[in-house]
């Protein structure tokens, strides 16, 4: 599936001099010398033992990802298992699929620290707009209202949603538009959420922690609910007791483009930071360590 920084100075900053055109843009500078202060761009480190990863050129002076080689990551998670979790087995340590793609993409930039904080998922966008976070580090989708607020990085993996109901299906649950006048669950702050809040008639169950939801239905608190795929199979192998199942023909609005992949999240004035982890992403994705990560979680290429 899966907390606010002021703004940065806007348009107007000068970015990098392009090649062939050095030496005319010395000379406007040197007369114009009363009029605009030249100023060098800093290039951030990375970790040369990643074969051909090399720092692109952008045109920015953002500094953002030099600053977190030196403070270190914040990253934002819902504690959402088993994309991005604290593990209770494991001191706490810092978990699971995303865990494991940041964390790999922190090495390749030399960010030496990243300190995970906890939030509902519905914080983790207006954290980091805040400044308390640098990342949502926790499965999250495009959608047009968070493209308008935050910047998405690189696609990483795919996963669809899945419509779960009570073990039969007993009131014939299919597709979204058969949930009107029916309870329907998800968590806020979602895609999903914003779907079932747009069929006509649907009753809505916002959560705000993910394992509350299932709970919810099998106890027949609510009659369906829209949730990521990955976790509802994982969740009903390890609690068979609570008598529910996909719905088998329900249809995914969640399709395989780059829409549908999951990412992680910045502030726009980032450009630097998102440049550097979306090319980090690329790598991985070329090179096969992304499809690596995900074999670990149980995905398949299909989700690459």
């Amino acid at each position: 599936m899966a907390t606010d920084n002021p703004e940065r100075p806007g348009p107007g900053r000068r970015g990098l001099i392009r090649a062939g055109t050095i030496g005319g843009a010395a000379a406007v500078l040197a007369a114009t010398a009363g009029v605009r202060e030249a100023h060098a761009i800093s290039v951030p480190e990375l970790d040369t033992s990643f074969k051909d990863f090399v720092w692109p050129k952008i045109n920015s002076d953002d500094d953002s990802l030099i600053k977190i080689q030196k403070k270190g990551l914040v990253v934002a998670t819902s504690n959402d298992w088993p994309y991005s979790f604290l593990d209770p087995k494991n001191n706490n340590e810092w978990a699971g699929l995303d865990a494991d793609i940041i964390r790999f993409a922190c090495k390749m930039l030399k960010i030496p620290k990243i300190d995970v904080q906890t939030v509902t998922f519905d914080g983790l966008i207006p954290g980091v707009l805040s400044g308390r976070f640098d990342i949502v580090g926790d499965s999250i989708h495009y959608t047009a209202a968070r493209s308008k607020v935050v910047t998405f990085c690189f696609p990483t993996y795919y996963y669809a949603e899945g419509l779960v109901v009570p073990k039969g299906n007993p009131k014939k649950l299919h597709q979204l538009t058969d949930l009107k006048g029916h309870t329907v669950g998800s968590l806020l702050g979602t895609n999903y959420a914003e779907w079932l809040q747009a069929v006509p008639g649907v009753i809505f169950q916002g959560y705000k922690d993910w394992q509350e939801i299932l709970p919810d239905l099998a106890a027949g608190r609510t009659d369906a609910v829209l949730y990521d795929q990955p976790v509802v199979a994982a969740q009903m192998k390890e609690h068979p007791q609570w008598q529910i199942e996909l719905v088998s023909d329900y249809e995914p609005r969640t399709f395989k483009n780059p829409n549908g992949y999951s990412r992680y999240a910045f502030r726009p004035a980032d450009i630097q930071l998102v440049t550097g982890m979306s090319w980090a992403f690329e790598w991985m994705q070329y090179n096969g360590d992304m499809k690596k990560i995900l074999s670990k979680w149980g995905l398949t290429g299909y989700n690459n």
